[in-house]
């Protein structure tokens, strides 16, 4: 081989580690480990019982040949993957030395590798996971030389790197998926979910959240990438709530703000901080703003009358306090005394077996599943 020098031996392991936390710079990688070893394919595949195309990042993919490789021709190549399954993870092989003459004669060889120029590679399982592993493979063309003595050696030293960064991408990936489960979830629930720093500049907002932020009417928006309500007065009482909450000297604040356009809805929202396990690194201290448009009394009038046998004066009520509204918020707002909706709502205790305003509120949100109508 052309012998590699030291800085073409540490850009590709610095190439390796790279796309082992972005990995779509994986293909980009495996480029320079055949370059380095003057290849004509390389791969990093991951090969089990639910082995799948897009398991294998090879330098120079051709996403039509290996979709056929994957139908038509793993059966022929099982008996070289459990053969390959035998080799101690970081020995490594050559192709001729583990599978002899039936390699070749093989349709898994004639039909895939040979038409991309394999025919001849040394290979290595670098990593087990459960009943699959991990292979590191380069080949070599038909008019090229063996890999000699001095190839296996240096494969030999790569092989460490290749085991980390496989390590990385399996706790990566996992990462990633729970991640991606964690936010489909949330967009899925008709509150808003909002994170923001001190400053109120915005990390996150789930679908709902991003759908309150940008609604012109409604009394919590954007301005600048930070979070802004539109009242002077509501906007110092939401930074304080914030600032407390981020320094965790207050564990949560509730507050409403109201909207100006009398179509638009009042918004209810509780800050509570952002617990260090959830957080991104260097963002310990942000906070968690969960959100409500509060639904008009008819929202769920009907299904509260029926579930505890209200009177539509004594639903109105409930539904108020519900929303985040005090007893006096919801008096006022319906235009009753305070001896009425005290009265209405020494009624609703006893129908719903509640002592307090805020078992009623809490008894009323749980009823139903805040999941986002289709």
């Amino acid at each position: 081989m052309a012998r590699a020098n030291l800085d073409t031996v540490t850009s590709a392991v610095d190439g390796l580690l790279d796309a082992a936390l972005d990995f779509e710079q994986m293909p980009g990688a495996i480029e320079q480990v055949r370059k380095l070893f003057n290849g004509s394919k390389a791969c990093l595949g991951h090969f089990g019982p639910d082995t799948h195309p897009a398991d294998s990042i090879t330098n120079n993919s051709d996403p039509e040949l290996d979709a056929f490789c994957y139908r038509e021709l793993m059966t022929e190549a099982q008996s070289f993957i459990a053969q390959v399954a035998g080799v101690p993870v970081g020995t490594v092989y050559r192709d001729h030395a583990l599978f002899g003459d039936e390699l070749r004669s093989n349709r898994f060889w004639r039909e895939w590798m040979a038409p991309q120029d394999m025919y001849g590679g040394m290979a290595s399982r670098v990593l087990e996971a459960g009943p699959s592993f991990w292979l590191c493979d380069v080949q070599r063309g038909r008019g090229q030389e063996p890999f000699d003595a001095a190839d296996i050696a240096l494969f030999e030293r790569l092989m460490p790197v290749m085991r980390r960064v496989t390590q990385l991408r399996q706790q990566l990936g996992r990462v990633s998926i729970e991640r991606d489960m964690a936010r489909r979830a949330l967009d899925e629930l008709s509150l808003a979910i909002i994170i923001v720093d001190r400053s109120l500049q915005l990390a996150y907002a789930n679908a709902v959240g991003e759908e309150l932020l940008a609604t012109p009417d409604s009394p919590l928006g954007l301005r600048g990438g930070k979070l802004h309500a539109r009242a002077p007065f509501e906007q110092g009482r939401l930074k304080d709530l914030v600032t407390e909450a981020g320094d965790r000297t207050a564990m949560r604040g509730q507050m409403l703000l109201t909207a100006r356009n009398p179509d638009a809805r009042d918004v209810s929202l509780a800050v509570t901080p952002l617990s260090p396990a959830y957080a991104l690194s260097g963002r310990v201290n942000d906070v968690m703003i969960v959100a409500r448009a509060v639904e008009p009394a008819s929202g769920g009038l009907i299904a509260a009358r029926q579930m505890f046998d209200l009177t539509e004066a004594e639903a109105k009520l409930a539904l108020g306090l519900a929303s985040g509204l005090s007893l006096a918020e919801v008096a006022q707002g319906q235009g009753i005394r305070m001896t009425t909706a005290r009265t209405h709502l020494a009624r609703v205790f006893s129908k719903t077996g509640t002592r307090q305003q805020s078992q009623v509120a809490a008894l009323l949100r749980a009823a139903e599943l805040p999941l986002r109508r289709p």
